[in-house]
């Protein structure tokens, strides 16, 4: 019976078999860009008054979607090409097992088009971009 570090009886690791066929090596991923932005909100969050993509924001949220680790995780769950728009739906763990519904959206891609293993990823709140885009997008750096 393999051990839980999904070694064969062999001795050989198998994991690299059980990957998701459809699932892209970030290490691969041509124009990797430099910097991908990408923005949250909760996926029952009620849309403002202009029907606009709005988020319910929580420093929870921040401290799990900025985590290296989870960053590490979205460089690998979404290698490939990004544009802007593109959403995802992702859950952040918030600790005590709460893990919380998030849609992503991608809000910028500098330097190339696709997600990559050196492409740097910030996380910012919905909210934030939607009060930028009065004129203070600039502040933001997007």
């Amino acid at each position: 019976m393999p051990s839980a570090t999904s070694a064969t009886d062999d001795g050989t690791d198998d994991r690299a078999d059980q990957r998701p066929e459809d699932r892209i090596d970030p290490s691969t991923v041509e124009d990797q860009a430099d910097r991908v932005v990408v923005s949250f909100r909760a996926p029952e969050a009620d849309p403002d008054e202009n029907d606009s993509w709005w988020i319910a924001d929580s420093a929870w949220l921040r401290d799990g979607m900025t985590d290296p680790t989870y960053l590490r995780y979205l460089r690998y769950a979404h290698a490939g090409p990004a544009a802007v728009g593109d959403e995802w739906a992702e859950f952040v763990n918030c600790g005590c097992a709460s893990p919380e519904d998030v849609i992503l959206r991608v809000e910028a891609v500098d330097g190339g088009t696709a997600i990559g293993a050196d492409t740097t990823i910030e996380v910012v709140a919905r909210k934030d971009v939607v009060e930028a885009g009065d004129g203070r997008a600039a502040e933001m750096d997007l």
